[in-house]
């Protein structure tokens, strides 16, 4: 059983953090001077999962989330589930073939131009709108998912422009790779307060006369998942 994605599975709540690191300094006369850190811009995400795992129903979703322990990365994704995939649906007008034909021109900085000549449709259909992930490669090649900041058009040349959320991260070139987009993205992501599990009474179960479960699982604290980057 995956770790993280069993459960962001059955969170109940998501937080996303995708803010720049900043600092902010008054002057005596209450005038703010704002310093931003460049840095890789990593998606954060918080859950909390429910108590509603049975303690010998979990019993390898506690191996599989003490084996990753704070430090090893698991990919996830949302478009597995529907109550998930709503989340980052894609928004454009193109079809999953049209999408397919579309590769990697450049990506410099926060610019990422593709090569889109080998869609037909009108020069005002919508690419992207704001919002809309972008994942560069094959799934598991570069589990990063970049945004769309802008509302992008399929235009008349041979190229568009996308304005990123974030500059390009990613190593080596890119130029040729497809793209992926919405909720079929992946996210290298790990978790470094990895919550504990505690066995609170209840959830009794019999297998004939014997006595296989009375407990629920219960995590000490949300789970805080951070973007691992460092191979990206």
């Amino acid at each position: 059983m995956a770790g993280l994605q069993t459960i962001l599975n059955f969170s109940n709540s998501l937080e996303i953090n995708r803010r720049k690191m900043v600092g902010i300094q008054y002057t005596r006369n209450e005038i703010p001077r704002v310093s931003a850190t460049p840095t890789l811009n990593p998606w954060r995400m918080t859950l909390e999962v429910p108590s509603r795992f049975k303690y010998y129903q979990a019993r390898d979703l506690m191996e599989a989330l003490d084996t990753l322990d704070r430090i090893t990365p698991e990919v996830i994704t949302f478009s597995n589930l529907p109550a998930l995939n709503w989340i980052f649906r894609y928004q454009g007008a193109m079809s999953t073939a049209q999408l397919n034909t579309i590769t990697v021109t450049s990506f410099v900085g926060n610019q990422l131009t593709l090569n889109v000549s080998g869609i037909t449709a009108a020069s005002t259909a919508i690419l992207f709108k704001p919002n809309d992930l972008i994942q560069i490669g094959s799934l598991n090649e570069y589990p990063y998912p970049f945004t769309s900041t802008t509302q992008v058009l399929r235009g008349s040349g041979s190229t568009v422009v996308v304005t990123t959320n974030r500059p390009n991260i990613l190593t080596g070139s890119l130029t040729g790779e497809g793209i992926i987009v919405g909720n079929s993205c992946q996210f290298n992501m790990f978790c470094p307060n990895m919550p504990t599990y505690v066995l609170k009474p209840g959830g009794q179960a019999m297998s004939g006369s014997t006595l296989i479960n009375n407990a629920y699982l219960e995590f000490s604290d949300a789970f805080e998942l951070y973007e691992w980057v460092g191979a990206a």
